[in-house]
């Protein structure tokens, strides 16, 4: 088995790029908006969102070229990433047998809403029509920019997308099948009408909280503040590949489970036994000292998971700082493990967890309420998808 480490991170989202995304996490400023009185005014009992980032493009234009004209936005946003990332792991190519994983939730709705609606009309399609709906479009671009001829996939296990997409990436180069992966997760969910919004709004999964912060692990929780995406790039290599060529590393990947609850396509049971036997066996033999949770602030997933995380820590778990990044960052869905893999990368090389916005804490859990300096030995990310998939990531400092 081959060494697995990550030498390049580049988080697109809403509170911003690369490591200014970071920072911002740890100052403890979030970015989300109101909706205005039309959006408030419908059917939607939810009334706040974090918005899609703006991606500033010009750096990477030229070698763009005309994706933007004929790629889903999710897909750029999903390049640009990749090309911070590459250029942050020191890379100026990579291998020809790199490979691409990359988690995407769901298809472009504004693409596909716009060609309807120009069929609907008696209109001629815009000729990327087709191109832009595709799901595989993400990974699809990522090859064809960087001229790679590896494995080259579109991961959509819903919440845990981008967690299992770096996951499969973690087993691609262990297994010896190539030095390099390029890996992460990008969505886009801002869509005519407020698709995405309003269908979640509908399943009272969204917070109702009248600031808007959503209050993860706090028994005023009531669901989770709606992100309309972004995208995280991580680049991940051998050990050995990364050390003969002098590369800074973030964390060592060490371990990746994932399973199904095999119980509802939106629901969480009772008991989250399955949860809890991927993370048990997962971290078997280790001294996990930082947790960075799925945390959504829907009522039943943080019961959820905080029983998962007593059953499985044990008397340890008040030692254990946890923290939920989606506090902060909304729920940005398949983007979310993404992101949240990062955090912890971000949080072992730097030697800080973010803090945590809360209201009344539930017991027993270790939630910072303030950015604290902690020294993480060795760390999980846990994210859980509509449709019982269940999925973990272990870094460890190296």
């Amino acid at each position: 088995m081959e060494r697995v480490v990550i030498t390049g991170l580049a988080p697109i989202a809403a509170m911003g790029s690369g490591q200014a995304f970071f920072d911002r996490l740890t100052a403890m400023e979030p970015v989300f908006r109101k909706g205005d009185e039309a959006f408030c005014g419908g059917t939607n009992t939810s009334q706040w969102y974090v918005p899609y980032p703006e991606t500033d493009i010009t750096p990477y234009k030229a070698r763009l070229q005309r994706m933007p004209a004929l790629a889903p936005r999710n897909a750029v946003t999903a390049a640009v990433s990749a090309l911070m990332a590459a250029d942050d792991a020191g890379l100026p190519a990579l291998d020809p047998d790199t490979a691409v994983f990359y988690g995407v939730s769901t298809m472009n709705a504004d693409d596909i809403i716009t060609a309807y609606n120009a069929a609907a009309q008696g209109r001629r399609l815009h000729p990327s029509s087709n191109p832009k709906s595709m799901a595989n479009a993400v990974p699809a671009w990522i090859s064809i920019l960087f001229g790679i001829h590896g494995r080259s996939v579109g991961i959509s296990t819903a919440c845990a997308s981008g967690t299992d997409a770096i996951g499969m990436a973690y087993e691609h180069i262990a297994a010896g099948r190539s030095k390099m992966a390029v890996c992460g997760a990008a969505d886009c969910m801002r869509c005519p009408e407020d698709l995405f919004f309003r269908s979640f709004d509908v399943l009272s999964a969204l917070t109702h909280t009248v600031d808007g912060l959503p209050r993860p692990f706090s028994e005023e929780r009531s669901g989770f503040l709606f992100c309309e995406g972004g995208a995280c790039t991580l680049i991940l290599e051998s050990y050995e590949s990364a050390v003969s060529r002098g590369a800074e590393i973030y964390a060592e990947i060490t371990g990746y489970s994932a399973s199904c609850d095999a119980f509802h396509i939106v629901k969480m049971p009772d008991d989250p036994e399955q949860v809890i036997a991927l993370l048990k066996g997962m971290t078997a033999g280790k001294q996990v000292d930082y947790y960075n949770a799925h945390g959504t602030a829907t009522v039943m997933n943080d019961r959820m998971e905080a029983l998962a995380l007593r059953e499985v820590f044990g008397r340890r778990l008040p030692e254990i700082p946890v923290n939920a990044t989606k506090c902060m960052t909304g729920h940005a869905i398949g983007t979310s493990g993404a992101f949240e893999a990062a955090v912890t990368a971000y949080s072992i090389r730097n030697g800080i967890v973010h803090g945590n916005l809360l209201g009344t804490p539930m017991e027993g859990l270790n939630l910072p309420q303030q950015t604290v300096s902690f020294d993480i030995h060795c760390g999980v990310t846990a994210s859980f998808g509509f449709g019982g998939h269940n999925s973990a990531l272990m870094l460890e400092k190296i």
